[in-house]
């Protein structure tokens, strides 16, 4: 913008300002600024890529000191510099500027992306093509406008998971007291989405059956070997998060974990329905009314963005006839298919009328729900898989008569209310649901459910491989590594899978490779944090697990 321009609408125009060192500047420091426009930044002449990221990366740390908290960040690049699928083409991501990345050093997260306007600049030109007069393309130019991302944290439910085991560290058994006291550690806002679901669900219901509303009052950490209904023996043990109380006991138990072991009988709640006993043996159970009880459910779960270690379980229990169960179960089916179906012409609905309808997802309107039946087991009659798309989003069980009554039966659903949230409103992955960014709460203040809307594009992924020896007699529990990485990554590990595994015949020993992926979905990650990440898990893999790192 020329001089004379700028000052006649009110600006101050400085020349020889260090975009490296803004707080630098006299005229500069000392104040904070709610936008920050860099167009197009170069290192000048033919300074490759290498230097020009270098040049971000000192310009958004020069940001970070002199922006309002709530300020955000201008960049525009030629085509194809970003180095984001924004761009068209794409390049290869090692010959861009790797502008997301380079912001992420400083703690920034890229907001939206918008096609560069030079008409908006009053006698713009587009001089300083290899530090000459001569003007360079614009065409396919895009801005990038980044915002302050939060620190980052440990998720809330790995927060948690933590906390009960450092009790157990300590020879601490966790008291009921201890566990309400770390409960309200998760509890959600009212505006939550998957408080929104909940309630949806429960309106539509009580419109078509008598339903009566429990609260969850039942412990997050159960006994195994308690002598309740259920023992962990008659659990898969890659459900429950059990709790061990030291890295010695886990190298100890491996994969074989039993009733007899004492110091492994506790272990987190894997589902609602382990308090089934309890509720229907309460004296003023009824049958012909639907109860229903939301709360949180642990699992151990292998690294995915759909796999969660922690979520929010809707169940159902309804007694009825025995001799029309079967009938029952269909209409409680067919009940569950209506209420998703008016929950999806609801989120529909405001999307149309919010302008905003996402037409390249084919998550929210084309998929169906269905059931799949499965094969019976010893406490159930029927069991049908409740499927959205290709996730498994909860289960129907006709449990075994004597339950209640020899004449009377029970129905039990449960539903996995989180996973639902992200298959309904296009979230892609579970620790969206677990941020405590207000861009996410915001979205559901009204409250109302509506298609979810990102508000950091294109996060950076690093990519790192560990390999190392299990020692001969050594069992490694590929499921607890991935909760071991959950928990030093900070929950930013995106996938993790085995590359190569072989045995050593002389040996004995068996070798395995695991390449690992580092993305945080709402926080700014850099590729120093990653590696000082990656650095940490091969120190920890070596003090939880009989390995020698290659």
């Amino acid at each position: 913008m020329q001089g004379d321009g700028a000052e006649h609408h009110g600006a101050a125009v400085l020349f020889g300002v260090d975009a490296t060192d803004l707080s630098g500047n006299e005229m500069l420091a000392n104040k904070l600024y709610d936008q920050i426009i860099f167009n197009f930044p170069h290192c000048g002449r033919k300074a490759g890529v290498k230097k020009n990221r270098d040049l971000l990366t000192k310009f958004f740390i020069s940001c970070s000191k002199v922006l309002a908290q709530n300020g955000d960040i201008h960049v525009t690049l030629c085509k194809g510099q970003g180095g984001t699928p924004a761009d068209h083409p794409v390049r290869e991501w090692h010959n861009s500027w790797q502008v997301v990345a380079m912001a992420a050093k400083a703690g920034f997260i890229l907001s939206t992306v918008v096609p560069f306007g030079s008409d908006q600049y009053s006698a713009y030109q587009c001089t300083g093509y290899r530090s000459q007069e001569k003007s360079f393309h614009v065409e396919g130019s895009l801005t990038h406008i980044f915002t302050r991302s939060l620190p980052l944290e440990m998720p809330k439910p790995l927060q948690l998971i933590g906390r009960i085991t450092d009790m157990l560290a300590l020879k601490k058994v966790p008291h009921a007291e201890d566990i309400r006291a770390h409960r309200d550690l998760l509890e959600q806002d009212v505006n939550h989405p998957t408080k929104i679901l909940n309630k949806e669900l429960v309106a539509f219901m009580e419109k078509r059956v008598a339903l009566r509303c429990l609260k969850d009052m039942f412990s997050l950490v159960c006994d195994a070997c308690s002598g309740s209904a259920y023992c962990c023996c008659s659990v898969p043990e890659t459900v429950p998060y059990f709790l061990y109380s030291s890295n010695a006991e886990l190298k100890q138990i491996g994969s074989n974990t039993s009733c007899t072991n004492q110091s492994s009988k506790l272990y987190l709640r894997p589902s609602l329905s382990y308090f089934t006993n309890d509720i229907i043996q309460r004296p003023d159970f009824t049958p012909g009314v639907m109860y229903v009880l939301n709360g949180l459910v642990f699992r151990k779960c292998l690294a995915s963005q759909w796999n969660m270690p922690v979520y929010h379980e809707f169940m159902l229990l309804w007694g009825c006839e025995t001799d029309k169960i079967t009938e029952q179960m269909q209409m409680l089916m067919n009940t569950i298919d209506s209420a998703i179906a008016y929950i999806q012409t609801l989120i529909a609905n405001k999307a149309m009328y919010s302008g905003k309808m996402n037409t390249e997802t084919n998550t929210i309107f084309n998929s169906e729900l269905t059931f799949h039946s499965n094969p019976h087991t010893e406490n159930c009659t029927e069991n049908f898989s409740c499927n959205y798309g290709d996730h498994i989003i909860g289960h129907i069980n006709a449990l075994s008569p004597g339950k209640i009554g020899n004449e009377t039966g029970l129905l039990e659903v449960t539903l996995n209310l989180d996973l639902m949230a992200m298959c309904l409103l296009d979230i892609q992955d579970w620790r969206i649901l677990w941020t405590p960014d207000d861009r996410f709460k915001q979205q559901f203040n009204t409250p109302q459910l509506r298609t979810f809307k990102l508000f950091s594009l294109y996060p950076p992924h690093y990519t790192h491989d560990v390999s190392f020896w299990v020692r001969e007699g050594s069992i490694f529990d590929n499921l607890e590594f991935h909760m071991l990485a959950q928990r030093v990554s900070k929950g930013t590990i995106l996938d993790i899978k085995l590359l190569d595994e072989f045995q050593n015949v002389n040996t004995g020993q068996t070798s395995l490779c695991y390449r690992i992926i580092y993305q945080s979905c709402d926080r700014a990650l850099s590729y120093e944090l990653a590696s000082e990440m990656q650095l940490l898990l091969r120190e920890e893999l070596q003090n939880c697990f009989s390995v020698i790192l290659r």
